[in-house]
């Protein structure tokens, strides 16, 4: 859904080939954290990620999530910490994009149930 509301990927080699095994296309590939290359903090730090998703399996990946989960925090990127989450935000994002938005007061929603 992220990738036909025209969202690129970045993710570490693991995550990659999993998005690609169900069709989801991974722009750029970067090390995990403390490997020799590019990595998702140096991304972030440079304005270039917009949105995390991190929802780490295993020992190093959670030890890694805790640092991309801080650095996401630190500046100001929207992050989603499940596949459910991640689910609803794109979901959300399509109707933003199909359909006009209004801004109702919790009264009125209530007014309107009785």
């Amino acid at each position: 859904m992220l990738a036909n509301l025209g969202f690129r990927f970045v993710a570490t080699a693991g995550t990659a080939a999993a998005l690609k095994a169900v069709g989801v296309p991974v722009e750029r590939v970067v090390e995990r954290l403390g490997g020799d290359g590019l990595n998702a903090i140096e991304l972030m730090t440079a304005g270039e990620i917009t949105l995390v998703i991190n929802t780490p399996r295993g020992r190093g990946a959670r030890a890694d999530g805790a640092y991309i989960r801080t650095a996401a925090a630190q500046h100001g990127i929207p992050l989603l910490t499940t596949v459910a989450a991640a689910q609803a935000a794109a979901l959300g994002l399509s109707e933003a994009r199909n359909q006009r938005l209004f801004v109702r007061s919790l009264q009125d929603i209530h007014r309107t149930v009785r």
